[in-house]
């Protein structure tokens, strides 16, 4: 949504919160917070965010302020014509469904909680772990797919069914398990050491992994662009594979 469009009164109160600063984005949701029928905002700045809320037999809006450092997590559940924006602070969990015309604004929200929890230089510089131990690029794929299944906390079965079909045998899904266990996503991009093929191969696999559900969430999304920036290949790059997995994965058109 347009910052104009918003009500003067929501306005007026912002330049109270934030003077003469206007917010990066306003995203406007499909009814009230959590299911319930109402209106509904959600306005990000570069270290804030506001929250408005109100049931359709209240006169006005219920604010809450969140301060970025204190979002655990944000997730974006994209479907065919709307998705749902969760977020996550202290104990509490806000859901909110928005139309596809706000995931752009709220994908962007998502990039600035990204770059937030996200200073880690990641490069590809080794190929061994620090006891001198080699990482294969096949046992490193197995591994990083396991990240990306797994980033929304909830591994589906399609995935599961992907990863195991994609190992040879127990052996080598064991050992990545254990690589996954052990350390963090950037760990383990860190220790890989990929020609441009091999790096390409990756990518392929991994949007393909993210596919195969049925629905291509936002979390996985920006993992998979995490491994796109640090393997240094380019956004034209990602939508060429991208544009011909969904092309490929679209059986219910058959």
């Amino acid at each position: 949504m347009d910052y104009t469009f918003l009500s003067d009164r929501i306005k007026n109160q912002l330049l109270e919160f934030q003077p003469s600063i206007k917010p990066m984005c306003v995203i406007r949701g499909s009814g009230g917070f959590n299911d319930i029928p109402g209106e509904s905002y959600i306005i990000p700045y570069s270290d804030d965010i506001y929250l408005y809320n109100r049931k359709f037999s209240d006169p006005v809006f219920e604010v809450k302020h969140i301060e970025k450092t204190g979002i655990k997590q944000l997730l974006l559940k994209q479907e065919a014509f709307s998705a749902l924006l969760s977020l996550e602070a202290g104990s509490e969990i806000i859901k909110l469904k928005i139309s596809s015309a706000e995931i752009s604004n709220a994908e962007l929200m998502l990039e600035m909680f990204e770059n937030c929890n996200n200073d880690v230089e990641e490069q590809f510089t080794s190929s061994e772990t620090s006891d001198g131990e080699q990482i294969s690029p096949f046992l490193g794929l197995v591994v990083i797919m396991m990240f990306v299944a797994t980033v929304d906390n909830n591994i589906a079965d399609e995935e599961q069914e992907f990863i195991t079909n994609f190992c040879a045998d127990d052996e080598l899904y064991n050992k990545a398990y254990e690589y996954y266990q052990a350390g963090t996503f950037e760990e383990m991009l860190a220790l890989l050491c990929l020609d441009e093929q091999q790096k390409m191969c990756y990518l392929a696999n991994l949007i393909e992994l993210a596919m195969v559900d049925g629905a291509f969430d936002s979390s996985e999304q920006k993992m998979i662009r995490r491994f796109a920036k640090t393997a240094e290949l380019t956004d034209s790059q990602v939508g060429k594979i991208r544009d011909v997995l969904l092309i490929k994965n679209q059986l219910s058109i058959l």
